[in-house]
């Protein structure tokens, strides 16, 4: 018995490691899908408006921007639901995987046919209908495959999710090129989209069936309607996001100019790009909390504690030297005519800590099964956003469009707080003090080491503001020496462990 209760601790330390390294695996490979994801789509987009012209960009641009919409109806928001209810309950993993994918047939097909009557409705242009058409087609696997990576997510194996997305995007760039360059036009590309994203879903059944569950069996229609029911609150949830994320383009094109909504997305871009690291990272610990929630609770309330701070460390930073280089930033990317960009990047870049907050937040209300206060926190923000930039567009353009989006995320957080804090995150006051107090300390060496640096190149200067930073978290104390320890065994190789 003593020998048991000795090793009890290194099975549980073990385990704990198990998870970190899995996460901090999941994390990497998310972050490079994503990140690369974006710049392969616009390689091919430029050499479709070379090729094709504006004439043939626009339709391409136009059909899938149908699939973009229509996929929310086609999902219904079961992807979040799937992982969330897997984490915490494995042993229903069949039963979730069929229900669940009958769901997705259901309202891919209704999605199916909407997209097709709406594309008929309002445009008049052959091949957008008939692109529009044969994209709808994609709508079906679309949501399959969100069935199955709601079901890879709770098992936490992210990683198949990453490789996928980068074969299929890898996949659809050299294929695309090749027809275009062999002389085919928009529908073959439309085409290629289709099949490949139907070779995902068949990738994750194919992985699911033999490393999970083989997703086949008979349908439990009172557990369908159930689930249709819940999946139903993130499916709103999912629009509202949506809409918040695009509203502000939508609104400065219409109410002011396309000069100044380009002005204002060249600067956009680094906003976005920079939050592709806080999806990364809360995608991949969404399935952790959710199992750490049903199982424990402790374990839940000190992953949402460390990983808030882990992102307060890295965006505080990335905010700063940010929107202090957004000068030679903008002007080394683009062209003069964008100098106005440059405000907007000091401005805007600083969404990026409240947003990290939010997310954190955010999963963590679905984890604990708060998933209306979610949905009703995102549509707050929603009608903020809208409203803030229906006030500032008019009157102040593009850096109009920036106020908004930094006031709207601060509303998010704000609408969060006393559903979350001290509800279902619990924080110490001395702690939250202490550890802004030493990231305050760290952020102003950056700043100072910025000023003294000025006459250097943007890099160098951003570079060792970066490496004193992190040496100051380290000296005072705001890295604790259990981080440090947690941050070494990540690094070490499992067996050496």
């Amino acid at each position: 018995m003593k020998l048991c209760t000795q090793n009890e601790p290194d099975r549980e330390v073990d385990e704990r490691m198990s998870t970190v390294r899995r996460l901090f695996k999941n994390t990497t490979i998310l972050m490079l899908a994503n990140s690369l994801q974006p710049l392969i789509s616009f390689y091919l987009v430029v050499e479709i408006s070379e090729l094709m012209g504006a004439e043939g960009l626009g339709a391409y641009n136009t059909i899938f921007n149908y699939v973009l919409i229509f996929q929310i109806s086609a999902a219904f928001g079961l992807r979040n639901l799937l992982t969330r209810d897997l984490a915490q309950h494995k042993e229903k993993t069949r039963r979730f995987m069929i229900d669940g994918s009958v769901i997705a047939l259901i309202f891919s097909v209704l999605s199916l046919v909407a997209m097709s009557l709406v594309v008929q409705l309002l445009s008049d242009n052959p091949v957008v209908i008939t692109g529009t058409m044969i994209a709808s087609l994609s709508l079906i696997a679309s949501g399959l495959a969100d069935v199955y990576e709601g079901a890879i997510r709770g098992y936490e194996r992210l990683s198949q999710i990453g490789y996928a997305w980068l074969g299929e995007n890898l996949a659809r760039v050299l294929i695309s090129l090749w027809l275009i360059f062999s002389g085919y036009g928009i529908i073959e590309l439309v085409w290629v989209f289709v099949i490949l994203r139907f070779l995902k879903a068949g990738y994750y059944f194919y992985y699911l069936s033999r490393r999970i569950v083989v997703p086949f069996g008979a349908v439990d229609w009172q557990f369908v309607r159930e689930l249709t029911a819940q999946a139903r609150v993130f499916a709103l949830t999912l629009l509202a996001v949506t809409i918040y994320w695009r509203a502000d383009i939508i609104m400065l094109e219409s109410m002011r100019s396309d000069a100044e909504a380009g002005l204002y997305s060249a600067a956009y871009r680094f906003l976005a790009l920079s939050i592709v690291l806080i999806d990364s990272f809360v995608h991949s610990l969404f399935p952790v909390i959710s199992g750490y929630f049903h199982s424990s609770p402790e374990q839940f309330q000190k992953a949402c504690r460390k990983s808030l701070r882990l992102l307060v460390f890295v965006t505080v930073p990335m905010s700063v030297l940010m929107s202090l280089q957004a000068g030679p930033i903008i002007t080394m990317i683009y062209s003069p005519e964008y100098e106005p960009s440059i405000l907007v990047l000091q401005i805007i870049i600083w969404t990026l800590v409240p947003y990290g907050i939010s997310q954190i937040f955010a999963y963590a209300l679905v984890a604990s099964k708060r998933q209306n206060v979610d949905m009703l926190v995102n549509i707050t923000a929603m009608l903020a956003n809208i409203i803030l930039n229906f006030i500032l567009i008019p009157r102040y353009g593009f850096i109009g469009a920036t106020v908004a989006t930094l006031i709207s995320i601060h509303i998010y957080v704000g609408v969060q707080v006393p559903f979350v804090v001290q509800k279902i995150i619990h924080f110490g006051g001395r702690e939250v003090f202490a550890g802004g107090f030493r990231v305050g300390l760290a952020i102003l060496a950056t700043v100072v080491t910025v000023f003294l640096m000025r006459d250097f190149h943007w890099i160098v200067s951003s570079a060792v503001a970066g490496l004193l930073y992190l040496a100051t978290l380290f000296l005072s104390g705001a890295v604790s020496a259990n981080d440090r320890q947690l941050i070494m065994r990540i690094l070490r190789r499992p067996d050496a462990a």
